[in-house]
């Protein structure tokens, strides 16, 4: 019932499940955002990079893809340097940064962002994306996301809950899962 009521809110809303519009500039510009930056997830943001620049893309191959990672800031850094944001303690509130940032750039928006993280967590992290930057035109890859795992499905429905909260009136719903909030908050140093 509540993942009915999420997803009625949700195409009402707008955040839509399928494919989405890109800007349509002539120089289509990726941005991979890799979350947390653990070794398998940048791994992962690896192979995304070399998708999008030989070409197993359906647009063929595109230039070099910028990368962000956003990350706690109690977290070990990564070895290779790129930019970060030192923001969020969880999957919801590293999305909210995500949107944030992307708000108060003052550069053209990337068309596409890949979302670079664990298979078990791509679609949850996808969905969130896609609900958080809905109506900004930029593409949420992967399209589609892989199916959740049956102990994602818990975790997605929630945290669609929270990021639709959040559309709504900026809070990000913490208050829906007090205790993870409180844990991860502890791990991150915050």
């Amino acid at each position: 019932m509540l993942l009915s009521v999420v997803l009625l809110w949700g195409i009402a809303s707008g955040f839509g499940f399928g494919p989405q519009r890109g800007l349509g500039s002539a120089q289509p510009h990726d941005l991979i955002v890799v979350l947390d930056g653990g070794s398998s997830r940048l791994a992962a943001a690896e192979r995304l990079r070399q998708r999008i620049l030989h070409g197993d893309t359906q647009q063929g191959s595109r230039p070099e893809p910028d990368l962000l990672l956003i990350r706690c800031p109690r977290s070990s850094p990564v070895p290779q340097p790129m930019p970060e944001l030192l923001q969020g303690y969880d999957t919801a509130t590293q999305i909210t940064a995500l949107a944030d940032w992307l708000r108060r750039r003052q550069a053209q928006p990337p068309q596409r962002i890949w979302i670079a993280t664990d298979p078990e967590h791509t679609a949850r992290a996808t969905l969130l994306a896609r609900i958080a930057l809905a109506g900004r035109g930029i593409q949420i890859q992967p399209d589609p996301p892989p199916p959740p795992s049956p102990g994602e499905r818990r975790k997605l429905v929630r945290d669609a809950l929270r990021m639709s909260i959040w559309r709504a009136t900026g809070s990000t719903g913490g208050w829906l899962v007090p205790q993870v909030v409180a844990r991860k908050r502890v791990q991150c140093g915050l």
